[in-house]
């Protein structure tokens, strides 16, 4: 998968670039039609940073923005709402093939 990283305001860090590589691939492990992936680093005042992460995939794009004081709580905060959006799919449409419903 690609992993593209942007950085707002600070300079770059190959330890939240690591951290972030790691959480995205064991979301990636749940939904395995990912494709790329970017995250944005932003440094919005000198106590208050976000970070937004977007998954690509066929057919399927998810987004979440969390912001914080502390970018890798943010990146955790960031794993459990995107983890609840691939859940969400997948039983949307997991659950209506399997019950023989369209849509």
């Amino acid at each position: 998968m690609e992993i593209t990283y942007h950085f707002h305001h600070l300079e770059s860090s190959d330890g939240l670039k690591d951290y972030a590589k790691k959480k995205i691939e064991k979301l990636a492990a749940h939904f395995n039609a990912f494709h790329s992936a970017m995250v944005r680093f932003r440094v919005e005042t000198k106590i208050e940073h976000s970070v937004e992460l977007t998954l690509n995939g066929d057919g399927v794009q998810f987004i979440a923005t969390e912001k914080g004081a502390d970018m890798y709580a943010i990146i955790d905060a960031l794993e459990e709402k995107l983890g609840k959006q691939i859940r969400k799919h997948k039983e949307k449409h997991l659950g209506a093939s399997h019950r023989g419903e369209r849509g």
